[in-house]
């Protein structure tokens, strides 16, 4: 709930234990997000009391608690469902969607669905995804797909092509381990620019039964620069979330080895999981690779 609405709240309060009229002012033209979320997958079929929903950050990841938050209890996703927050303070916001279960509050928001605006991964980038709410006008069409495993599986996450985008860098990491994953294993993967730190410059985690050693994982959306640790991770049970993995588990976290990633160009990374090791194999042009 925002500051706005709080003062809202506090009014209609004071009004009912005054007596007062109905005179309630309505929202002005501005101040407002709409748009729908749409979900394809089947989290909520496991919930006792689903419910959809939606925030809005100064930043993300968030350095601080929600401004304005929206719950839908028990939404269809037959079809897109609809959504408004209203009495929003003017600002620049990033926007998140989420699908969680309002009986289950402890439960690790990374096994969760969700999404974000436009996408997930712009979402996560610091210097973009922003939508500006204003006082003049309601922002519409703010629609949002979400995705399990916390937006993990946003298409956005697997580019298809080692090309970078232009002004940007690509890191491509080889994962190597003789270990065999089971549809209950996952492979975790996260880029820091600083460590520690839990908010990484990418991550990625990929479910066992889409998992075959060696697994490629590409990122080609990245910001030119040093980035101080890489960690990944074969996570036996799936039961480590985000976190460290555990001596079950198979991993490699490098901060000995800082990656320099360089514009428009292609950094080549090998982890072997079997021998714990990280090493940098080369660093390519984006020509080298047929990229325009």
């Amino acid at each position: 709930m925002t500051v706005r609405a709080h003062a809202l709240a506090g009014l209609l309060g004071a009004c009912i234990a005054a007596g007062c009229g109905t005179n309630i002012p309505d929202p002005p033209a501005g101040e407002r997000i709409s748009g729908t979320l749409t979900y394809t997958g089947t989290a909520q079929r496991s919930m006792t009391r689903p419910a959809a929903r939606v925030l809005l950050f100064l930043d993300f990841p968030p350095s601080g608690s929600p401004i304005a938050m929206l719950n839908i209890e028990q939404p269809d996703f037959g079809k897109p469902v609809p959504y408004e927050l209203a009495w929003v303070s003017p600002n620049r916001y990033k926007v998140l969607a989420q699908l969680i279960d309002l009986n289950s509050p402890d439960t690790d928001v990374t096994t969760l669905p969700a999404g974000g605006y436009p996408d997930f991964c712009t979402l996560s980038r610091t210097d973009e995804g922003f939508v500006t709410i204003s006082e003049n006008a309601p922002v519409k069409n703010i629609d949002i797909t979400l995705y399990d495993l916390a937006g993990q599986t946003d298409p956005c996450n697997a580019p298809t092509t080692v090309c970078p985008v232009p002004g940007k860098a690509t890191v491509s990491v080889v994962v190597r381990s003789s270990r065999v994953p089971t549809p209950a294993d996952s492979l975790v993967f996260a880029l820091f620019s600083t460590f520690p730190s839990t908010t990484p410059a990418s991550s990625r985690k990929i479910l066992g039964q889409d998992l075959t050693f060696p697994e490629t994982i590409l990122d080609n959306k990245l910001d030119p620069g040093t980035y101080s640790a890489l960690y990944t991770c074969f996570d036996v049970g799936s039961n480590s979330g985000m976190g460290l993995c555990t001596s079950e588990d198979a991993y490699v976290l490098s901060m000995g080895t800082p990656i320099t990633l360089v514009a428009d160009q292609i950094t080549n990374v090998t982890v072997d999981l079997d021998s714990s090791s990280l090493t940098v194999v080369s660093t390519d042009s984006a020509a080298d690779h047929g990229c325009h």
